[in-house]
């Protein structure tokens, strides 16, 4: 089946290579697209677009050539949430949430007015004051009402427990909260947030070139400053002391002069003026006045020697239930391997299952299986619901395929914890998708998913012992923890071949008769997926992980792999070792995104192979490593060229990728691996090699070997002279217009010093 989109002309698309375009109508085959900057108009059939939207570069911004968000991309200098700088994040969350807060007040207003005596919420200065006296308590208990002490500083991230539940603050304990918007203020974030379409980069305050731009000091005071700055940068390396110090002198004697003159005197700048008016060049050049090119060139520059540039749903309900079956916390391949005394000490556990089913088709469109409910797992089941999940289904033995994915409009949920969480309402509103939360206490709001859970219950739950049943009454005298006997590895399988095998392929009574699968595919034909799924590095911005790590000199290093690129070079070069914030997919460790000043870039893995790989899967090779190879075997080069081969086969194995039991992460998780199992254990770079194929081993050539070779051993071995051979004769050069076989754009890149 080749999906078909319904796309507004005022919509950009951005394609593979940077191409933009934008549709201009729908044909029975195809769309019509013409290229940002012309007047033609070219026919891309449906499975050229699909095609062409598999790129991970490809990326929708809706609604993008109108003239509201002209002004919201001209008054805040960013085109999506994308672009929103990691300092800036929290505070763009404060103010949607006063702006969301707003409208909900507005909205219970308008269902049951309040007494004529009352204020009631409205577009009028008491009415922005009244709604944000009622939702200020609420506003009050988020994450980002916590403001960071300290000017210039980035928000500290509150600490959580293993459950995922924030921490309780300790009594006693200082908290710096936000205010509350005013009238005048609170409309000002309104009309901006409805300006940029309801999207949350529109309630960025650009205040980052602000201030006086007047000089404060006359030109002769400022170029008797950098007289002594350019002093800095000599040989002799003088230290800022010494500098600023001949720099009072000069001062003093200048102004002896112009006072002999009746001249005005000159006023001094300030020593912090001064450091940081030397800390501005870049440190490539300080060092290379200071120390000299070469010192300069073998501290500064990148060792990376090559970089290389890479390219359906109305409503959808989610909610969780507890399985009604106990079963072992443990997989049944562990199960074989442990002692008597390690088997009787497995919990015996009913986890979650979080499931999200398209009311339309009645279609399963994800679920998992969790201990614990928890703002991770929703993400992950936010994520899956926009992949083809055939791969998974045939890894578990299934025959039907579960390819049923799309972006939906609008999500349903119940008034869980991790449905309610500041990072999951982030991440509906960077996907765009209007989240729908009926009250607590009314499951019908909510029918279809929460009858699903009974209907697994009935039809599949039953086959197994270790039932905990619907009620007490009906389970009697029944004792499950006795009869327990499923791996929580076996209850993911069996779930997923009722799913897509047989619950699929029955008649539903609400499809009066019709299959959810037959239902998927008449509606596939009939209007498409109303929404394009976003590309992969937009998916890493809106699932990543945040980091925070340290510029070197072979780039970012992350779970002991590392990326490069020659903006991080060039970067190293001017500012040096500095903490960068970092966006890891956990899913794909192909691709990272570092903030560079105030723009977020894309930076490829220097290992290739790993396009696809997950962090669970990664994991699992090091510590397949660690348990064969001790510490100081793990780094020479054999171990190294089985784990590349390792790494290139995770992309091929998609059951280790996909699972309904996922192994969530987070930053603090991401640490402790790194200090944990990583310690000592480096992948080196990928060289480029000349005509070698692009999945080959890099060690298939041999491990290459330094020293004398065995002829010349033999011929130092000797106590006769030898003669000297003759030296080969020079090649002749190539003729104009003739190269020697080897293209410019091949060549690496790479910085080194001039006797390397």
């Amino acid at each position: 089946m080749i999906p078909r989109y319904q796309i507004n002309p005022a919509d950009r698309l951005i394609l593979g290579g940077g191409q933009i375009v934008t549709c201009k109508g729908l044909t029975k085959s195809g769309y019509l697209l013409q290229p940002f900057g012309t007047d033609l108009t070219d026919h891309v059939s449906f499975e050229a677009f699909e095609e062409a939207r598999q790129d991970p570069a490809f990326r929708q911004d809706l609604l993008f050539y109108t003239e509201p968000r002209s002004r919201a991309r001209a008054r805040t200098l960013i085109e999506c949430n994308d672009d929103i700088p990691a300092e800036e994040r929290a505070d763009v969350r404060w103010r949607e949430a006063c702006v969301r807060a707003f409208y909900d007040e507005a909205a219970k207003d308008c269902r049951s007015p309040p007494p004529p005596n009352e204020q009631r919420v409205n577009r009028t200065r008491p009415g922005y004051e009244e709604a944000m006296l009622r939702a200020g308590p609420q506003l009050m208990r988020l994450d980002c009402a916590k403001k960071a002490k300290g000017k210039g500083t980035a928000q500290k991230r509150p600490s959580v427990t293993k459950s995922g539940k924030p921490r309780k603050v300790r009594a006693g304990q200082t908290v710096e909260f936000r205010s509350l918007p005013d009238a005048t203020t609170l409309k000002r974030y309104i009309l901006a947030y409805e300006e940029a379409g309801c999207q949350a980069w529109g309630l960025r305050q650009c205040n980052c070139n602000s201030g006086n731009r007047e000089p404060r000091y006359s030109p002769d005071e400022y170029a008797l400053m950098m007289e002594a700055v350019y002093a800095y940068l000599n040989l002799k390396r003088p230290t800022f002391k010494q500098c600023y110090a001949d720099y009072g002198d000069a001062l003093a004697a200048g102004n002896e002069k112009r006072a002999a003159n009746g001249q005005p005197l000159l006023r001094k700048i300030g020593a912090s003026t001064y450091r940081a008016r030397v800390k501005r060049i870049p440190r490539f050049n300080r060092d290379a006045a200071r120390h000299g090119i070469e010192y300069a060139i073998r501290k500064n520059c990148g060792v990376r020697r090559k970089f290389d540039v890479t390219r359906i749903g109305e409503r959808v309900e989610i909610d969780g239930c507890k399985v009604s079956l106990i079963h072992m916390a443990v997989e049944s391949g562990l199960w074989a391997r442990m002692t008597f005394e390690q088997q009787s000490e497995v919990p015996k556990e009913r986890w979650i299952l979080l499931r999200a089913i398209d009311v339309a088709s009645r279609c399963v469109l994800a679920e998992i299986i969790t201990p614990t409910e928890t703002t991770r797992a929703a993400a992950v089941l936010l994520r899956m619901m926009m992949i083809d999940k055939t791969p998974l289904a045939e890894a578990m033995g299934a025959q039907t395929p579960w390819d049923y994915a799309c972006l939906p409009h609008a999500i349903a949920t119940d008034g869980g914890g991790a449905f309610r969480s500041d990072r999951f309402r982030q991440i509906l509103a960077d996907l765009g998708i209007v989240f729908v939360a009926p009250q607590v206490g009314q499951p019908n709001k909510r029918a279809t998913v929460e009858r699903s859970f009974g209907t697994t219950r009935t039809q599949l739950l039953q086959h197994f012992t270790g039932q905990t049943f619907a009620n007490i009454a009906d389970k009697g005298d029944y004792n499950p923890g006795q009869n327990t006997s499923l791996f929580v590895d076996e209850l993911a399988r069996a779930l997923v071949l009722y799913d897509v095998d047989i619950y699929h392929n029955s008649p539903h009574e609400g499809l009066y008769g019709e299959t959810p699968r037959a239902c998927w595919q008449r509606l596939m034909n009939e209007s498409g997926c109303s929404r394009v799924t976003p590309g992969a590095h937009q998916q890493r911005a809106i699932f990543g992980i945040h980091l925070s790590r340290k510029l070197g000199k072979r780039g970012i290093r992350v779970l002991g792999l590392h990326y490069q690129s020659e903006d991080l070079a060039a970067l190293l070069a001017e500012k040096g070792e500095i903490d960068l914030p970092v966006r890891v997919d956990p899913d794909d460790l192909g691709w990272i995104s570092i903030q560079i000043g105030r723009v977020w870039k894309t930076i490829p893995c220097a290992t290739s192979g790993l396009q696809g790989a997950s962090i669970q899967a990664w994991l699992g090779v090091v510590e397949d490593q660690r348990r064969r190879y001790d510490i100081a075997a793990a780094a020479s080069r054999p171990v190294i060229a089985d784990a590349l081969r390792q790494i290139r086969a995770i992309a091929a194995k998609a059951e280790r990728r996909f699972g309904i039991s996922p192994h969530t992460y987070d930053g603090d998780a991401i640490s402790r691996a790194e200090s944990e199992m990583l310690r000592g254990f480096d992948v080196p770079e990928e060289r480029a090699m000349k005509n070698a194929p692009p999945d080959g081993d890099p060690l298939a050539q041999g491990i290459p070997v330094t020293g004398p070779t065995a002829q010349q051993a033999k011929r130092l071995a000797s106590p006769r002279r030898q003669r000297p051979e003759p030296e080969p004769p020079p090649a002749a050069p190539p003729l104009d217009g003739e190269g020697d076989g080897r293209d410019e754009d091949d060549s690496d890149w790479t910085m080194e010093t001039p006797d390397a």
